[in-house]
C-alpha cells in the first residue's frame, strides 16, 4: 500500500493493481476503518489503483510519509513512516460486547463498492456466436441503462466471461453519463453489507447505499439463495430501483428457476427483464480470443501456436487464457521464441489425451448424466423423459463419431436411420434453447475432457 493522501477527514491508499485493492477491500477494510475511527470518527477511508512513480517512491523510502506535493496536514495519524505506521492507541476492546466503541456509539458499517477494472470494456470482449446476444444486449443496457433491458440476467458456467460483461457495462456508464453512480458488488460483499447491517443497526445507511446507485450490479448472485434476510433486502432494494427506472444486472452460474432455497418472488424479479447466457466459445472464437490476448499483452504469438492453445480448451476462457500466459512465462524465463514445440511442451500436463469416441461410450455417458438407464434409451419408450436423452445421444454420436445414421440408430437399440436423422435435425434446431445448451455442453465436457 501507498499513501496518496493524507488530510484531515480523509486517508486515500493507493495500490498497484486491482488485486492488492480487492484483497484489503474484502479482508481488512472494516478493521482500517475502525482504526481509522479512533483516530478522527469523521475521517473516510478511499482505497484507489496508484501506481507510484520513482519520485513518489524515493520520497517514500526517505520516510516523509507521502508522494511529492503539497504536504499534508500534520494530524494525530502523521509520523515519520507515515500515516500507516503511526500505531494510534486504540483499546483491545474495539467493538465491544455490543458492537460498539468504548465512548459508547455504534461502530458503522460503510458500503463500499468493489471497484471496476479497467480493462473490462467491450473493446476488450471477443464477441463469437456463442455470446453474441448476450454481448448486444449488455451493450444495449449501458446505452439506455434502466429502459432497455431491466433486470438483464446473465448466466453461464464459470470462466466465460460474464464478469467481463458485466463490468463493461458499468465503465461504459460511467464514461458516458454523467455523475452516474455505478455500484459493482459481489453477493459475497452484499451478504456481509447485510449481516453488519443487522448487526450495528444501520440498515437504513445500507439501503440507502444501494438504492442511491443509477446502475446496481451484482456478481454471482446464486449464493444469495438460502439466505433468507438478504433476499428480503434484494428483493425490496430491487423493487425500489426498478420502480425509479435504475438499472439492475445480475450474473449467476444457473438460471432463476434452478436455484434452489431462492424465495419465489425473487425468481420472478430475475424473469421480468432479459434472461441471455454464455456459452463455450467455438474454436474461431477461441483462437480471435487467444490472440486478441497476446496483443494486449503483447506476446509475439503466430497462428499456429495460437491454433493449439485454442484447441488444447475447449470450454473455459480463464483457463484459456493461463494457458497462454504459461507459454509466454516459460518463453520468456528460458530466453526462447514462443514455436509450436515448446507450447506442446508446457501444455504437456494440460492438454488432455483424448481417446476416439464411440456411440456406445456417448450412450453410456449420456444415460448416467440424464440418470436414466441404457435400456430404456435403446427401448421403444417414447415419454419425454427418455425420448430427450435419447435424442441428445443421436445428436452427440453424429457430431463426435463418424458413424453414419443406420449406426447410429443401431446403436440405440435398432431404431430407424429417420429416427437418427431427425433426433440431429431436431437438437441442433433446439441449440439455442438453455435446457438443451446446458445438456450438450456438460456432456461435451465429460467426454472430451
Amino acid at each position: 500500500m501507498t499513501c496518496i493522501r493524507d488530510e484531515p477527514g480523509v486517508l486515500v491508499l493507493g495500490f498497484p493493481d486491482s488485486f492488492g485493492l480487492d484483497w484489503v477491500n474484502n479482508h481488512y477494510r472494516s478493521l482500517l476503518e475502525e482504526l481509522l475511527s479512533a483516530i478522527d470518527p469523521a475521517a473516510k477511508l478511499s482505497l484507489v489503483i496508484h501506481e507510484a512513480d520513482d519520485q513518489a517512491a524515493s520520497h517514500l523510502a526517505a520516510g516523509n510519509g507521502h508522494p511529492p506535493g503539497p504536504a499534508p496536514n500534520p494530524g494525530p495519524s502523521s509520523g515519520p513512516a507515515g500515516p500507516i505506521a503511526a500505531k494510534p492507541r486504540v483499546s483491545s476492546d474495539l467493538h465491544g460486547r455490543n458492537g460498539r466503541r468504548p465512548n459508547g456509539s455504534p461502530v458503522g458499517h460503510t458500503v463500499a463498492p468493489a471497484p471496476l477494472n479497467d480493462r473490462y470494456t467491450f473493446e476488450t470482449f471477443v464477441t463469437g456466436p456463442s455470446n453474441q446476444l448476450a454481448a448486444a444486449a449488455a451493450q444495449r443496457v449501458s446505452d439506455n441503462p434502466g429502459y432497455a433491458y431491466n433486470p438483464l440476467f446473465v448466466f453461464g458456467p464459470v470462466g466465460l466471461g460474464k464478469t467481463h460483461l458485466i463490468q463493461a457495462i458499468g465503465n461504459r456508464v460511467r464514461a458516458t453519463t454523467a455523475n452516474a453512480k455505478v455500484m459493482y458488488q459481489t453477493t459475497e460483499q452484499f451478504v456481509n453489507d447485510v449481516i453488519q447491517g443487522i448487526r450495528f443497526e444501520r440498515m437504513d445507511e445500507i439501503r440507502s447505499a444501494y438504492r442511491a446507485c443509477d446502475v446496481l450490479i451484482i456478481d454471482d448472485i446464486q449464493f444469495i439463495a438460502g439466505k433468507e434476510a438478504c433476499q428480503a433486502e434484494f428483493f425490496h432494494t430491487f423493487n425500489a430501483l426498478y420502480d425509479a427506472r435504475k438499472q439492475v444486472v445480475v450474473t449467476s452460474d444457473k438460471l432463476p428457476h434452478e436455484m434452489k432455497d431462492l424465495e419465489e418472488r425473487v425468481k420472478t424479479r430475475f424473469q421480468w427483464g432479459l434472461v441471455v447466457d454464455l456459452q463455450p466459445p467455438e474454436l474461431e472464437t477461441r483462437v480471435a480470443i487467444v490472440k486478441k490476448k497476446a496483443d494486449n499483452d503483447a506476446i509475439p504469438l503466430d497462428d499456429e501456436v495460437a491454433m493449439f492453445i485454442a484447441q488444447s480448451v475447449r470450454s473455459n476462457v480463464r483457463e484459456l487464457e493461463g494457458c497462454l500466459i504459461r507459454v509466454s512465462a516459460y518463453a520468456s524465463l528460458a530466453n526462447q521464441p514462443i514455436t509450436l514445440d515448446l507450447a506442446k511442451n508446457v501444455l504437456r500436463d494440460i492438454v488432455p489425451i483424448r481417446g476416439k469416441l464411440t456411440c456406445e461410450t456417448i450412450v453410456k455417458r449420456t444415460a448416467d448424466y440424464f440418470e436414466v438407464k441404457i435400456s430404456d434409451l435403446k427401448s421403444k419408450k417414447r415419454g419425454r423423459a427418455i425420448a430427450f436423452p435419447r435424442q441428445v445421444a443421436m445428436y452427440l454420436c453424429r457430431k463426435h463419431t463418424e458413424a453414419s445414421y443406420p449406426e447410429i440408430g443401431h446403436a440405440l437399440g435398432g431404431k430407424d436411420h429417420t429416427t437418427a436423422l431427425n433426433a440431429f435435425n431436431r437438437i441442433g434446431e433446439r441449440s439455442a434453447d438453455p435446457e438443451v445448451a446446458r445438456a450438450i455442453h456438460d456432456l461435451e465436457k465429460l467426454l472430451l475432457e
